[in-house]
């Protein structure tokens, strides 16, 4: 087994666990750090957070993610701090984040408390002005069965206000935050490192099926992690996945040309955070960055890919519905050749990947590599939202999704794409809701016609499913929320209209 080489705290390391162990495992058992506490195992508590640094172009970033859904492979080359090596770079054993637990009395049995201090030194490490808001959002995924939250949202405001001018400059930040003692020495000693030693970081993953022999078994895909290891929190001994996060070519965001057209394509192995962050993305896609805090939890966000999110194949994704939407394509290619930007591709719709219940249009040795958004020669005629109903507003997966995207040209609804997710075994294109705003006519300030428009496309899309009843929700509670989320749809873009007041009068 070949041996797994990290900078783990303030050294680097060599491990020998398997490059699909779940890093909580290698971290709190090869390594002897204890202070990553195991808890539910499903990414939901936080209790696992790790931070993790690695060069993205010219930068090095921290983020803090579950190390119970985190593939040890990943790792490769990177820096993993833990709690221990954040405390090792002080004198008292404490960081500013640490003290203001103390002093905000934040941390009672302990057990979650190094979750919240790690994810909110990601936050402070961020290159963004510190606020309240922010830090609440940064441990939206760590839970506290002690406090009540009160205190720790006392800490979280005690940091804001003492680090709000910190450098917006990357680079800058970072050094001032060893200099406050809030990272380590060790976060320039990797950047400095990773600047010097690129080289030495491998550029493919070395598990390739191409280097399996060309009769083994495919090798298991696993991206983020965050549905595998869900599935599979105990993996057989000397797991070693296929890790697309290690293909520098399924992490990029970049246009292309092909076919006739041009796209934005985005790599399967983009972070789902990366995915609403993306500068090209937003500008592509106007107001999507405002779905970001429907998908879980910053945590999660931090880690899950864009294309998990498609082949886990849930009819009720988040990010398959925004894809389906905005007319996606697929870039699938066979595996044996994932790292070869010249290998054979093939396109599929997204709305043609998904034959049945968990079953998908990917034929045996072949992998997703990217998604490709229609590029518009004008984006700001996009309009696009994005609607979910679920039990909880927020880290919840949805019971029923839906989103929308059209433009207007000449004063009429123009290539009109309406999802719906929860309604069917797959999720699936409205067909009878697109029809009926296909062509017609769009005042952007008549709110009679928009709110006609808005009933009779929901009253069609509540009209042509058929869902079944689950835990999330019984048939009939699906057609009716597909009926309102259409509507709100209407309520979100024609907002200036007065639309709201014409059908909820």
């Amino acid at each position: 087994m070949a041996l797994l080489n990290l900078r783990v705290n303030n050294i680097w390391r060599e491990l020998h666990s398997a490059e699909g162990t779940p890093a909580l495992d290698a971290i709190r058992g090869e390594l002897g750090l204890t202070s990553t506490k195991e808890g539910c195992r499903e990414g939901d508590c936080g209790a696992c957070a790790v931070l993790v640094g690695e060069r993205v172009g010219d930068i090095v970033r921290y983020r803090a993610v579950p190390s119970c859904l985190l593939a040890l492979g990943t790792l490769r080359g990177k820096h993993l701090l833990t709690l221990e090596g954040l405390a090792g770079g002080t004198e008292d054993g404490l960081t500013p984040v640490m003290r203001a637990f103390l002093d905000e009395n934040a941390s009672q049995c302990g057990f979650c408390t190094p979750g919240f201090i790690i994810a909110l030194t990601s936050w402070l490490a961020e290159p963004q002005v510190p606020d309240l808001a922010g830090a609440l959002r940064a441990i939206d995924g760590n839970l506290c069965r002690c406090t009540g939250y009160g205190a720790i949202r006392r800490a979280a405001a005690r940091l804001a206000e003492r680090f709000k001018n910190l450098p917006l400059e990357p680079m800058a930040r970072l050094r001032a935050l060893v200099e406050a003692r809030v990272l380590p020495p060790s976060v320039l000693e990797f950047a400095a490192e990773s600047t010097d030693q690129e080289s030495s970081v491998p550029q493919k993953n070395p598990k390739t099926p191409s280097l399996q022999g060309e009769n083994a078994a495919p090798a298991a895909v696993v991206g983020g992690g965050t549905d595998y290891y869900v599935r599979n929190p105990e993996p057989e001994e000397g797991f070693s996945p296929f890790l697309t996060r290690m293909l520098p070519e399924f992490g990029q965001i970049q246009y292309v040309s092909d076919r006739g057209g041009r796209w934005l394509e985005v790599g399967a192995a983009v972070t789902v955070r990366d995915f609403f962050a993306s500068p090209a993305v937003r500008h592509e896609v106007p107001g999507i960055e405002r779905s970001e805090t429907m998908f879980a939890s910053t945590l999660i966000r931090n880690l899950a890919t864009v294309g998990g999110n498609i082949v886990n194949a849930s009819p009720v994704a988040d990010i398959t519905s925004m894809l389906l939407a905005l007319g996606a394509q697929l870039v699938i290619v066979p595996e044996a050749e994932a790292g070869n930007n010249n290998a054979p591709l093939r396109l599929c719709p997204l709305e043609q990947f998904f034959l049945g219940y968990k079953k998908l249009n990917l034929g045996s040795g072949e992998v997703l590599k990217a998604i490709r958004i229609p590029a518009l020669a004008d984006p700001s005629l996009r309009q696009f939202s994005f609607e979910k109903a679920s039990k909880r507003r927020n880290l919840d997966i949805a019971a029923v999704n839906t989103a929308i995207s059209f433009r207007t040209e000449g004063g009429r609804f123009r290539d009109v794409r309406i999802s719906l997710g929860g309604v069917a075994p797959v999720p699936m294109l409205g067909t009878a809701a697109i029809e009926a705003l296909e062509g017609a006519a769009c005042d952007v300030m008549d709110k009679k016609s928009l709110a006609g428009f808005a009933r009779d496309a929901a009253q069609a899309a509540e009209s042509a499913i058929s869902p079944i009843g689950d835990m999330r929700g019984s048939a009939d509670y699906r057609r009716r929320m597909v009926h309102q989320l259409i509507l709100a749809h209407f309520v979100r873009l024609f907002e200036a209209s007065g639309i709201a007041e014409e059908l909820f009068p």
